[in-house]
């Protein structure tokens, strides 16, 4: 467990209903992303996980690597990595990345990067609990472009049998992949681009 008792000072670069999230100062490419005690059910959900995927030896391709736990006497959350482009700006979510008028490769790449995130959390059974375009950044990289989930991890559900059961884990993970390609990621598309590959919504 680690202590930092003065991130609250240091640069805020995200805040949710929940969560606050700092810059490391000493090194750019990690974070702490803290709750208040009072109202951590999300930190504390999102610690035993990502604790749950190191156990399993998960690689952390397509989530921010987890280093470990902040605790203060009012604060608990997570030290993880930032996650950045090459240059150290902030990658856009999906909606941001959607906004850009993109050619039809990019497109391509795009889908492309969606279905590699998708295979990466059937293959190691990694659960999103909130699937939502803010919760998915797009990294732009020498080869082309890699899609980051850096929030909403872990099975909400009593028991949370998804987490360790992988035919119950593999179900949930398609039934919400759908409906978060159907219902949000394909309306925003087509809102600026008109090129869609037969299966990419699927």
């Amino acid at each position: 467990m680690i202590d930092m008792e003065d991130f609250t000072q240091w640069r805020e670069v995200g805040r949710g209903d929940e969560r606050v999230c700092y810059e490391n100062p000493n090194d750019p490419m990690r974070c702490v992303k803290v709750s208040r005690k009072e109202k951590c059910k999300q930190s504390k959900r999102e610690i035993r996980y990502f604790q749950y995927l190191v156990k399993r030896n998960v690689p952390f391709i397509h989530i921010p690597e987890f280093y470990g736990v902040v605790e203060t006497d009012t604060l608990i959350g997570i030290d993880q990595q930032l996650i950045k482009s090459p240059s150290g700006g902030q990658p856009p979510d999906i909606r941001h990345y959607l906004k850009l008028q993109l050619s039809k490769a990019e497109q391509e790449e795009f889908w492309q990067a969606l279905a590699e995130l998708k295979g990466y959390l059937l293959k190691y059974n990694v659960i999103p609990c909130d699937l939502v375009m803010s919760n998915i950044l797009i990294v732009k990289e020498k080869d082309g472009i890699r899609s980051v989930m850096v929030d909403g991890f872990g099975a909400t559900e009593f028991l949370g049998l998804s987490n360790y059961f992988r035919y119950i884990g593999r179900k949930k993970i398609e039934r919400k992949w759908k409906r978060f390609i159907d219902d949000m990621v394909l309306p925003h598309f087509r809102e600026r681009h008109a090129f869609i590959r037969q299966g990419d919504h699927e």
